[in-house]
């Protein structure tokens, strides 16, 4: 399970640990432990957090701006391809027509 906190939306510090808290929460999502709907509510003000830290690599992170309706940053690491875009040159496909919409 993810890490619980006892600490209201608004018990947090430094912007620091609400960023090391959405890192936590972002790393559990993707290895498929979903946030609980109080998480959900939690986040839905920190779009300042999530801006100020971004998790490019991060589907969970990704997830939460499209669930929120927040425009949309653009993932992975730049300079560094993703395992599916090294996939797609190797067999010969072109770039992703949908990857903007990430």
């Amino acid at each position: 399970m993810y890490p619980k906190i006892d600490k209201s939306p608004d018990g947090f510090g430094a912007d620091e640990e609400k960023a090391d808290y959405v890192r936590c929460i972002c790393a559990a999502w993707d290895t498929l432990i979903y946030p609980e709907p109080e998480t959900f509510d939690r986040f839905r003000g920190w779009k300042d957090i999530f801006d100020k830290f971004p998790l490019r690599t991060s589907l969970g992170y990704h997830a939460f701006r499209a669930h929120f309706g927040w425009e949309a940053i653009p993932s992975g690491v730049p300079g560094f391809p993703l395992g599916w875009e090294i996939s797609d040159r190797l067999e010969g496909r072109g770039p992703d027509p949908c990857e903007g919409m990430i």
